[in-house]
């Protein structure tokens, strides 16, 4: 069985999103939508549902679907597609015959899968009393023009994991609280002690200071190595936003001077320091080759549990140069615009996203819930380690960059990140990345109008 940080490295934005750059905005556009559907009001003998081979999050699903059906009567079919077809199967739904009623996408794609017509607003299920129970980050990109499409089924968080015996070792003990977290060059000063001690007790170079993100990319991604650029300037500037407020420009957003000293520092971890290996794998952490990774909750307490369930560990916040800031949400329930049955396809993810089944979601994720509510009653999250994660969820937490472009935005700047990391020339590599950029984006801006 493919195990769980495995199959979460399928899953990464950046890798799948680049899929969509071959399909634009005015083809998605001229597929058409939800004006060309016919509903029926009648109620149906079943709906389908579309996933992706992702155990934990499914099996939650599949029980809170069954449920459903004994109290609906209506049966809800389950099908997966492949993580390399996700988003390219999604962008081509309002072109398909049939497509899936109910579908599982990525929150940060949600707002051009909205904007494209591929999925149908949800207000009339998820009025905004209903919605202020939900963490703050997961809303924000899950609406389109003051409408909202679709809620999250958890959230994410990003904090720093370390191996506790090692850290003990070297009488380093990290702090917990949030007021109290660790600038990115602290950091840095306590990981070169740590590497060299290790590196000497052992007698060979296979031990770092740190892994950077869930195993997707060099870097991190834009999920957790843009955490790192961002958090360089004050809130509120440019390079803490990232992004244009209308999300169809990142020049002098992603190439201000402070993101370029970011950048350097992001290719130090890996060039002139060498504190992060240049590996697609975190099980260096599992294997006591590495002091602290950064990293989500249900990725490390999930990994941990499977791979090195003997392992003391703890967690301290995200580290920052200025500003702290933590990138959160996560998948999310859509209805697809092209339903002939939306009515009873947003009973549906109302039923499935109550409190309790954002309970079950999140549970069988080991992931923080997507309700405040549901967040309450998980008393693990209470006490540390996983207070952090909470913590930063109630107090840093930002959605990636909002834009009906991510696709495109995530592809090119995640492998910006990586060239970066793996030695090329920042200011040329960044240059070339945001003309691309930008020149994805403005594709978009007659949706943006």
């Amino acid at each position: 069985m493919t195990s769980l940080v495995d199959r979460r490295h399928f899953l990464q934005r950046a890798g799948l999103a680049g899929l969509g750059l071959g399909i634009g905005p005015a083809f998605l556009a001229a597929c058409g939508g939800s004006s060309g559907t016919t509903q029926s009001s009648a109620k149906p003998y079943s709906l389908s549902s579309l996933w992706v081979p992702y155990d934990q999050l499914d099996n939650a699903g599949q029980q809170l679907m069954s449920e459903w059906t004994k109290t609906s009567g209506i049966k809800v079919s389950y099908a997966t597609v492949p993580w390399a077809d996700w988003d390219r199967r999604i962008r081509a739904i309002p072109s398909q015959p049939d497509s899936p009623d109910v579908m599982i996408v990525d929150g940060p794609a949600l707002e051009g899968y909205a904007a494209n017509g591929i999925l149908a607003p949800l207000d009339k299920f998820f009025p905004a009393s209903d919605l202020a129970d939900f963490l703050p980050g997961t809303t924000p990109a899950a609406h389109w023009k003051g409408k909202f499409y679709g809620p999250a089924t958890n959230e994410s968080s990003q904090a720093i994991v370390y191996n506790k015996a090692i850290l003990d070792r070297y009488g380093v003990t990290p702090p917990t609280a949030l007021d109290q977290a660790w600038t990115w060059s602290h950091l840095r000063d306590v990981m070169l002690e740590i590497q060299k001690g290790e590196r000497k007790r052992r007698g060979d170079n296979q031990f770092w200071g740190l892994f950077l993100g869930q195993g997707n990319f060099i870097g991190g991604g834009t999920y957790t190595g843009l955490d790192l650029i961002r958090s360089a300037g004050a809130k509120g500037s440019a390079t803490y936003k990232a992004i244009s407020d209308d999300g169809l420009k990142v020049s002098g957003y992603a190439d201000t001077s402070e993101a370029m000293t970011a950048y350097q520092f992001l290719q130090d971890l890996y060039q002139a320091d060498q504190l992060s290996p240049q590996s697609k794998s975190p099980d260096f952490f599992y294997n006591n080759q590495i002091a602290f990774w950064l990293t989500n909750p249900d990725v490390a307490v999930g990994g941990i549990k499977e791979k090195s369930p003997s392992m003391k560990w703890g967690a301290t916040p995200h580290p920052y140069f200025v500003t702290p800031i933590v990138q959160t949400d996560s998948y999310h329930l859509g209805v697809s615009a092209t339903s002939k049955h939306i009515e009873y396809a947003g009973q549906l993810v109302a039923y499935m996203m109550s409190k309790e089944g954002a309970k079950l979601m999140a549970q069988d994720q080991d992931a923080l819930p997507a309700r405040k509510s549901a967040l309450t009653a998980m008393t693990q999250y209470d006490s540390q380690p996983l207070k952090v994660f909470a913590d930063t969820v109630d107090q840093w937490a930002v959605p990636r960059p909002i834009t009906p472009g991510w696709s495109e935005y995530d592809t090119i700047y995640s492998q910006m990140l990586t060239d970066i990391s793996t030695g090329a020339k920042i200011q040329s590599t960044v240059s070339k990345a945001v003309e691309q950029i930008d020149t994805q984006l403005a594709r978009y801006s007659s949706l943006v109008q």
